[in-house]
């Protein structure tokens, strides 16, 4: 009927069954620690991989950034002639060397026909 022979210590029974189940809370947790390292790994892989891609998607642009730089000042990529800006700000430039030379002109005769 007892697990046990009444010869044997009782206590000796209890400390068994508490030495199994420690084994198996032991074993419990060791395999929970194994699934979260799983987990944790294959979540680190998916980043790296995440990452490989998208370090490949900007090399595209970079090389084709790298094209542009180096082919559209010589003509080879679209027309070769200067965006908007750049080429409002030389019409700019012209503009105010006109202006100061005016402005110098007019000063000088000024002063040859005796006006302060």
């Amino acid at each position: 009927m007892f697990p046990f022979s009444l010869g044997d210590n009782p206590c000796r029974f209890v400390m068994a069954e508490q030495a199994k189940t420690e084994k198996i809370g032991l074993l419990l947790g060791l395999a929970a620690q194994a699934a979260g390292i799983v987990w944790w790994a294959s979540s680190l892989n998916s980043q790296v991989s995440h990452n490989d891609f998208q370090i490949q998607m900007m090399g595209r642009d970079v090389e084709k950034n790298s094209k542009f730089v180096e082919l559209w000042p010589a003509g080879k990529w679209g027309s070769g002639s200067l965006p908007d800006d750049v080429r409002q700000n030389l019409k700019l430039e012209a503009l105010e060397k006109q202006v100061e030379k005016l402005t110098e002109d007019l000063y000088k005769s000024k002063i040859a026909n005796g006006h302060d």
